[in-house]
């Protein structure tokens, strides 16, 4: 094995999480078309494939270091890391994709192996990473690279894309690592017996036409499309929760910096961080949907334009020593957080049909108990629901996802 770097106070933070909660499990779903169907010996050569042309982290094992004072990537040799990743392959016939992705985002991962494949029906594939290797954004261009590869198997000279340097290196001129690794790798909690299957999914999506409908307001009001869809879904969550008085809804806005440090979305590595949003909700602002969303937007961008992502990165290094002191902390004021990955270019063969993505959120740390994920593609706005079964209702789920629909169709 090689050394590969060093990980960052976020990557840090998940790392732990991890391995003491079972939280941070990230876990995608694509649908594929019939007609591009996969079968098994082509989905493996194309993983080896990717693993030796395309994303050498396939191969990355997690191990403190030699001074046992941080945490580091190590690089497998190469027949190690093939072995593995065919012993986390599967591939099944017959089995229900709902469950097995929600089955997924309770398995929590161990260092050694840090990603999981499943390919269901020819058509489903389910793929699970460690949440600190990689953010959602950039497994869904790791996947659409694996399914171009099950089309073809072409070679086709790669890109390089080498495990890069953690964010907190891009975002601080002068970085040093020495907020990060004078800390001590104290003794971990035991983790819960209880970590199986706390965290459930609820997935849906929306046809064109409202989609269109949306953007087309949206261009109109010169707003992202993510300032509406996160307004329309806390209103929603409002309604569901039966408010009659005002109330502001807190919300974890996860935000993917590559763009604002010129980084390709296909370069492994996770470039999230959170911004606190607030929406006000009454029952009389519940149609001016619009006005509040053209006021997030500016507010949001303001923020991200005078790079508050760089104290947001900085309060990780403060939370990673609270982890490692085993202080207690919580985000009980957070309603949910909100990750929108915006438009996803589909492969040149238009494989992908649908898309979903959850977190496994088994204790409520350092984010809410509930993450909406949301994606476009194929013409579809997919939506997904992951929450903590043990803290909120399914009924509740039920109902938010009723007034969302609501909301959509009243716009």
């Amino acid at each position: 094995m090689s050394f590969v770097r060093e990980l960052g106070a976020a990557e840090r933070i998940y790392c732990r999480e991890q391995t003491d909660h079972g939280n941070q499990t990230l876990v995608q779903v694509l649908i594929i078309s019939n007609a591009h169907k996969i079968n098994e010996q082509k989905a493996r050569q194309a993983l080896v494939k990717l693993y030796q042309g395309y994303y050498p982290v396939l191969g990355y094992k997690i191990c403190p270091s030699d001074d046992q004072t941080t945490l580091v990537y190590l690089s497998k040799d190469e027949q190690q890391a093939e072995q593995d990743l065919m012993s986390n392959f599967k591939y099944q016939q017959g089995t229900d994709w709902h469950e097995v992705f929600q089955d997924e985002l309770n398995i929590p991962f161990d260092n050694d192996n840090l990603s999981r494949w499943i390919i269901i029906n020819g058509n489903i594939l389910i793929m699970s990473f460690h949440h600190g290797l990689v953010d959602a954004k950039n497994l869904f261009y790791i996947s659409r690279q694996y399914l171009s590869l099950c089309s073809t198997l072409i070679s086709v000279k790669p890109k390089n894309t080498l495990c890069i340097e953690p964010m907190e290196k891009y975002l601080f001129n002068k970085y040093s690592y020495e907020k990060i690794s004078d800390l001590e790798l104290k003794p971990r909690s035991s983790r819960p017996d209880s970590i199986i299957s706390r965290t459930h999914v609820r997935h849906f999506y929306f046809s064109n036409q409202i989609l269109d409908r949306l953007i087309e307001q949206s261009h109109s009001n010169k707003i992202r499309l993510n300032s509406i869809l996160s307004v329309i879904t806390a209103t929603a969550y409002y309604l569901a929760s039966d408010y009659n008085e005002e109330k502001t809804l807190k919300i974890h806005m996860m935000v993917n910096i590559r763009p604002h440090l010129k980084l390709d979305y296909e370069q492994p590595g996770m470039f999230v961080t959170v911004f606190d949003c607030f929406v006000n909700i009454n029952q009389s602002s519940i149609s001016s949907s619009w006005l509040n969303a053209i006021q997030q937007h500016n507010d949001l961008h303001r923020r991200i334009n005078e790079k508050e992502y760089i104290m947001n990165c900085k309060n990780d290094t403060d939370l990673l020593n609270m982890i490692n002191n085993n202080e207690s902390f919580s985000c009980d004021d957070v309603h949910f957080a909100f990750s929108n990955l915006g438009l996803l270019s589909n492969t040149d063969d238009n494989q992908i049909e649908e898309h979903y993505f959850g977190v496994s959120l088994i204790e409520q740390r350092w984010t809410s108990t509930i993450l909406v994920g949301v994606s476009t593609i194929n013409g579809r706005l997919c939506f997904t629901i992951a929450y903590n079964k043990n803290k909120i209702e399914k009924a509740f789920i039920e109902k938010w996802i009723e007034k969302i629909y609501y909301l959509l169709e009243q716009i």
